[in-house]
């Protein structure tokens, strides 16, 4: 009988840590939290090949009533469905922030290497120093740790690549450095990420052009995508997740075009939540990419709706924050954009 170390619920909100617990035993505490279970064998092999902790106890709050019980009926199957969905929209999110992430890399690339060359431009002056801008002190002094963190970062992966990554140890065996086109390849999104937030305004406002938007919303933009892309590559919870404020997008013309609600001057859907990726997306993919992103996303709410039966798919779509004319925002021209 197979045995799992796990955190077993003693109510709806509380845990209580057991050391080894086996599948029957499982079975048996999800009866006692009286979580029906309609086909014994297919939740039993579903325990066996999936992590009851990360199933019910990262999935069972939609199902919570306002008495902090689970509302009546709640079966295994309908909170696996959550689960499930949750598992399959990182898949289609991770599908299409991949491709805005090779996009922006070869922009970055491209327009920092315009600027300063191939050789040796890991350099301090080649990033906003705000040399010429009148900042406070302490922000000048954070921007050039941040600065130097970068590149002491930047030179670590490279260290780290001489010997893994055949591309680079022949470009510094053979030329001495390796081009920027090429550097790319080893950073994270992350690295892309803050990379592209220290570049000189200049590179910035050129590539945010491309876009037709300001640099400092593309800026958000590709923030909250590589935070996004983090988490659906490490499996995190993403349906129901809210960013840090820090990552919130700009008020936009797609927040207009849909009336979004707002409370205390601020929209009260897609400014940190999964919602706000949605918009992310709209903006930096093309037309078709994004139509093709949505039509995905769509059908996988569509499909979940099927499975659902104590809850409605709209206590799902108010969980993720996303507004209820959400799908309307396929309509929205681009032609919208703010400029």
């Amino acid at each position: 009988m197979l045995l799992v170390i796990l955190g077993i619920p003693c109510g709806p909100r509380t845990f209580c840590y057991e050391e080894f617990k086996s599948i029957d035993e499982q079975i048996e505490i999800l009866k006692n939290k009286k979580i029906l279970i309609n086909d014994m064998e297919i939740v039993k092999n579903i325990l066996l090949k999936n992590n009851y902790y990360n199933i019910i106890n990262g999935y069972k709050d939609i199902f919570i009533s306002t008495n902090n019980l689970y509302i009546e009926n709640t079966s295994f199957e309908e909170i696996y469905a959550i689960y499930e969905f949750d598992r399959n929209i990182r898949n289609i999110f991770l599908e299409y922030i991949l491709k805005v992430e090779n996009e922006i890399r070869s922009l970055v690339s491209y327009y920092f290497s315009k600027e300063y060359g191939n050789d040796n431009f890991l350099k301090l002056n080649n990033f906003e120093t705000y040399e010429n801008v009148e900042v406070p002190y302490k922000t000048k002094q954070k921007q050039l740790k941040h600065i130097q963190n970068l590149i002491g970062n930047i030179n670590k992966k490279i260290a780290n690549s001489i010997e893994t990554k055949q591309y680079i140890n022949h470009y510094l065996t053979k030329y001495g450095f390796i081009p920027m086109w090429v550097l790319v390849n080893i950073l994270s999104f992350g690295d892309i990420s803050n990379f592209f937030k220290l570049m000189k305004q200049k590179q910035r406002i050129e590539i945010a052009s491309k876009y037709n938007i300001m640099e400092f919303n593309l800026t958000n933009y590709i923030s909250i995508l590589a935070h996004t892309r983090n988490m659906c590559a490490h499996d995190e919870r993403l349906y129901n997740y809210k960013f840090p404020t820090n990552k919130s997008i700009d008020d936009t013309y797609i927040h207009k075009f849909l009336n979004i609600k707002k409370e205390n001057n601020r929209y009260t859907n897609g400014k940190n939540d999964l919602f706000a990726v949605i918009i992310s997306l709209k903006i930096l993919l093309s037309e078709e990419d994004y139509n093709k992103f949505h039509n995905k996303l769509f059908s996988r709410i569509m499909s979940l709706k099927t499975k659902l039966k104590v809850i409605d798919i709209n206590d799902v779509l108010k969980v993720m924050n996303f507004p209820t004319n959400w799908n309307n925002i396929k309509k929205c021209p681009k032609s919208q954009r703010d400029t």
